[in-house]
C-alpha cells in the first residue's frame, strides 16, 4: 500500500491517531529542539524499523538467520569503536545500565559516580553510591581530589557519565585512579557517542572495562543501547543480559541498528560530526558575546551549558522558550560540594545540525536564548522572537538530505516511501507557516 493510501485509510479509520500524527509532524517541523537527547532518526533506519522485519524476532527466524543479523550488528559495533566485545540486545540505556551494574557488582558494593549518575537505575538493588563532580568554582574535574576520594571510599566500580560536562575528560587519569584502587571503570559516553564514533573526540574504549551509550540521539538510530566491554568480562555481561530477560529483539530493530552503525563509519557522518562541533562552538561564542555566562568555560563537544541572569527563573525561561518554539533542557549541575548546584540550560547542537542549520543560524538561536535568559519579555517581544524562529525553520527538514550518504543522493526518491513522507511533511509545514505569518 502506498504511503498516501495508508494515510487516507488511517484518517478514515482512526481520526484521533491521524490527528496526533499531523500535529506531531507540524510540531517537529515548526519548532527547534536543543535538548541533548532529542535528534531525528535517519530515514533509512526508520524505514527498516517499519519494514516487514518487524514481523520476525531472533527466535522466530529460520536456524542461523537471526544469529546472522545479531552477529553482524555486534561486529559492526566492535569494529566502529575498537572494542573486544559488544552487547547489542538492549532496549534502552536504563536496561543497559542495570545489566552493567548486575554484572560488575555484588550487593553492598561501593560505587564512586560522577554526579551520582546511574544511581537512578538502581531501584531494588543494594549499592552504596559516593559522589564526585566538578569543582564548583573552577567548574572542572579535579582529578587529584577524585583520587583522594577513591582511596578513601575504596569503590568496586567508578562511573563517569559526562551528560552534563561539555569538556573532554582526562580518561588516562581516570583509568589511573581506577587501577590504583582496584576498581572497574565504566564510562557512559551518552550523546557524545557520535563524535567518538567519528574520531572527533577521544574514546575511552581502550581504557575502560565497560563503555555504554544510547543508539538514538547522536547515532540517529533506533531507540536502544549498546554495552562495549573487555573480553574477560563479556561472560558476566552476557549472563546479566540473559538473567534480566533481554533475550530477544525483533529483526527490524537489529537491522535498523546495524544500518546506523554502518552509516556512522562513513565520511558523511564525520562531516556531520564536524558540523556539530562547529555549531556548538558558534552557539557558545554567540551566547557569550551577548553576556550569557557559560558553565565549564564553554564547550569541546555538542553540549553548551548556559546560565541565566541573576533573578531569572530557569523553569519560567524554558516555558517562554517553548512558547517561542524552542525546546530546552533545564538542569541543576551537581558539584564536589553537595550543597552547591549550578543552574543552567543544557543545550545541544545535535538536532539543529541534523536539520541542516549552520554557524550563522546559531547566532539567531543565541539571540533568542540570550533575550529570554536576560529577563521577562512582553507579549510583543515574544511574538517577534517566535517569528525569528519560524523564519529560521521555514525551509528546514526534520532530517537534512545533506547528511544522507552519497548513494542515497543518486536515487530518485520521488515515488518512494521516504520521498512521500518528506513531501507530505513539507506540505504540512508550509500550511502551518502560512498561518504563522498571516
Amino acid at each position: 500500500m502506498k504511503k498516501e493510501d495508508m494515510l487516507s485509510h488511517l484518517k478514515a479509520f482512526d481520526p484521533a491517531i491521524f490527528t496526533f500524527l499531523q500535529d506531531e509532524i507540524q510540531r517537529q517541523r515548526c519548532t527547534l529542539s536543543l535538548v541533548p537527547t532529542v535528534n531525528a532518526m535517519s530515514p533509512l533506519a526508520a524505514f527498516l524499523e517499519g519494514s516487514a522485519l518487524a514481523n520476525s524476532s531472533i527466535e522466530s527466524c529460520a536456524a542461523g538467520h537471526g544469529n546472522y543479523i545479531e552477529e553482524l550488528v555486534r561486529t559492526r559495533a566492535q569494529e566502529l569503536f575498537g572494542s573486544e566485545h559488544a552487547v547489542v540486545r538492549l532496549g534502552n540505556i536504563a536496561a543497559a545500565s542495570r545489566v552493567a551494574l548486575l554484572a560488575l557488582l555484588q550487593p553492598g558494593d561501593t560505587v564512586l559516580s560522577f554526579n551520582l549518575r546511574k544511581q537512578e537505575h538502581c531501584a531494588g538493588l543494594n549499592y552504596h553510591f559516593e559522589n564526585y563532580g566538578i569543582d564548583p568554582h573552577l567548574q572542572k574535574v579535579d582529578w587529584d581530589e577524585v583520587m583522594q576520594i577513591a582511596e578513601r571510599v575504596q569503590p568496586r566500580l567508578i562511573i563517569f557519565s559526562p551528560v552534563s560536562y561539555p569538556r573532554i575528560p582526562n580518561y588516562e587519569r581516570l583509568a589511573e585512579v581506577t587501577r590504583t584502587v582496584g576498581a572497574y571503570l565504566w564510562v557512559d559516553i551518552g550523546q557524545c557517542v557520535g563524535l567518538v564514533a567519528a574520531g572527533l573526540i577521544p574514546s575511552p574504549v581502550a581504557l575502560a572495562d565497560v563503555v555504554s551509550f544510547p543508539t538514538n540521539d547522536s547515532l540517529r538510530g533506533p531507540d536502544g543501547a549498546i554495552l562495549l566491554c573487555r573480553k574477560a568480562i563479556a561472560p558476566q555481561l552476557e549472563a546479566a543480559v540473559a538473567n534480566t530477560g533481554h533475550i530477544a529483539l525483533h529483526m527490524n530493530h537489529l537491522a535498523s541498528l546495524g544500518f546506523a552503525l554502518h552509516a556512522a563509519a562513513q565520511p558523511k557522518f564525520r562531516a556531520y560530526g564536524e558540523q556539530v562541533l562547529a555549531n556548538s562552538k558558534a552557539l557558545a561564542a554567540a551566547l557569550e558575546s551577548r553576556g550569557i555566562s557559560l558553565l565549564c568555560s564553554g564547550t569541546e563537544t555538542h553540549l553548551v551549558l548556559a546560565a541565566p541572569a541573576a533573578g531569572v527563573d530557569l523553569m519560567d525561561a524554558a516555558q517562554t522558550l517553548c512558547r517561542i518554539g524552542v525546546h530546552v533542557k533545564v538542569d541543576k549541575i551537581p558539584t564536589m560540594q553537595p550543597q552547591i548546584l549550578l543552574a543552567a540550560l543544557r543545550l545541544s547542537s545535535l538536532n539543529p545540525t541534523t536539520r541542516g542549520l549552520k554557524e550563522t543560524d546559531m547566532d539567531v538561536i543565541a539571540e533568542v536564548l540570550a533575550r529570554v535568559l536576560a529577563g521577562a519579555l512582553t507579549e510583543s517581544e515574544e511574538d517577534t522572537l517566535r517569528m525569528k524562529i519560524a523564519k529560521l525553520l521555514m525551509d528546514k527538514p526534520i532530517f537534512s538530505e545533506e547528511w544522507m550518504n552519497d548513494a542515497f543522493a543518486r536515487i530518485d526518491t520521488s515515488s518512494s516511501d521516504t520521498g512521500s513522507i518528506h513531501e507530505h511533511a513539507a506540505h504540512e509545514r508550509m500550511s502551518v507557516l502560512k498561518n504563522l505569518f498571516r
